[in-house]
């Protein structure tokens, strides 16, 4: 079925997504009052962190594509949905690099 097998490939491609933490830009400093606006204080804190999980055996994966399999989901609709996010998806990993 070519929906179930776009929506593996779109997360094959998001587990193979290289998700190490970003880099916090270096401290900025004004002139006038450094360290004290918005910015200098994000860039000051701690650096964020993200939880990445799998997807795969997720249970709402794993309902979808039963759902898709038994016919509930229109496939050409649902593949098309999921190769317009597989592409969205590739576009902005491939802007990360």
């Amino acid at each position: 079925m070519d929906a179930v097998k776009a929506l593996d490939e779109l997360i094959e491609q998001l587990d193979g997504a290289d998700v190490d933490g970003a880099e916090v830009a270096p401290e900025s400093v004004g002139e006038n009052d450094p360290a004290t606006d918005a910015i200098d204080r994000v860039l000051g804190s701690q650096p964020r962190t993200t939880n990445v999980r799998s997807l795969k055996g997720d249970p709402a994966i794993e309902a979808f594509r039963r759902e898709l399999v038994d016919g509930l989901i229109r496939v050409d609709t649902a593949g098309q949905l999921l190769r317009l996010v597989s592409q969205v998806v590739g576009a902005v990993l491939a802007g990360r690099g």
